[in-house]
Parts: C-alpha cells; structure tokens; sequence
C-alpha cells in the first residue's frame, strides 16, 4: 500500500473535440488549460511517492478521496454537483499513468474507491495497493457481511 496527497482542486478529463488539420486528425481535451497542469502535478507527485518503489506488473485497487473546496454559499452536505466523480477518477488515473514509474497502464487497476467530499483543504488522497481476486473476493464478502447486518442488503 503506497499513500500520497496531491493539493489543488481537483479537475475532471474533459470531452474531446476532434478536428482535421490537413489530411490528420487531432484530438484535444475541452478543458486543457485547467487539465494539464493537474495532471502534471499528479504525475510528478506519483512519480516523487514512487522512485524507491518497483513498479507495478499486476492488478492493482486505487482508492481516492477528492477533496473539493465549498464555495460560501453552498449548503449542500457532499459535492453532487459538477464536476462529475468518473471524469475526476479519468484524470487522476492517466496522471499517475504520466508518472512512467507506477504501473505499465491504468488497465491495470481492477478496483476502485472513491469518495468526494467537501474540505478545507482541496485535493485527492490517493492509496494504491496490488491486489488479487482472493482480497477482491474477501473485501466484497465483508463489504456484503457489513450490509445485511444493517439491514440493507437485498
């Protein structure tokens, strides 16, 4: 399990927008003068909590908690409104994927925790951890077990 916070408000992979420019067509994020720079900064932050590690072969669990700034005059408990938590994840996971030294692919993360939450100090904990099947088998059975002793499963 390796653990490491990178600060700022968080930023969501935008939609693409394709163009042709000659007889080659280009891609480009909607949103890339806010995108880069985060995902830079979760790259180096990756590749700074990783440069004594091995780099990661197998299946691995990434859980990330978003922390999103409250404007003043929000009331609202938890941040269910944009940006939208999927597009967030997409960002964080192609930066750690920018970092070059982490893991070979975001293929590779077979699981996924993620909460988003309003703090005052804006960012993403991030906790990513090699996983197998026996630990994804025996997670889901307790998260399953914890369930129905509350009465909410099915």
């Amino acid at each position: 399990m390796t653990a490491f916070f990178v600060a700022g408000t968080p930023v969501q992979q935008g939609s693409k927008t394709a163009y042709v420019v000659g007889k080659r067509a280009v891609l480009t994020d909607s949103n890339k003068a806010q995108l880069k720079p985060w995902r830079s900064e979760v790259a180096r932050v990756a590749e700074a909590t990783w440069w004594s590690l091995n780099r990661l072969e197998g299946p691995v669990q990434v859980s990330a908690v978003f922390v999103m700034p409250r404007g003043t005059t929000v009331k609202r408990e938890l941040p269910s409104v944009a940006p939208d938590i999927d597009k967030l994840v997409r960002a964080l996971l192609d930066g750690v994927t920018d970092a070059g030294n982490v893991w070979r692919d975001d293929a590779q993360v077979v699981r996924l925790v993620v909460d988003e939450v309003y703090g005052v100090a804006p960012g993403v904990h991030v906790d990513i951890t090699p996983t197998s099947r026996v630990a994804m088998v025996a997670a889901l059975t307790e998260n399953a077990a914890t369930a129905a002793t509350k009465g909410i499963a099915s």
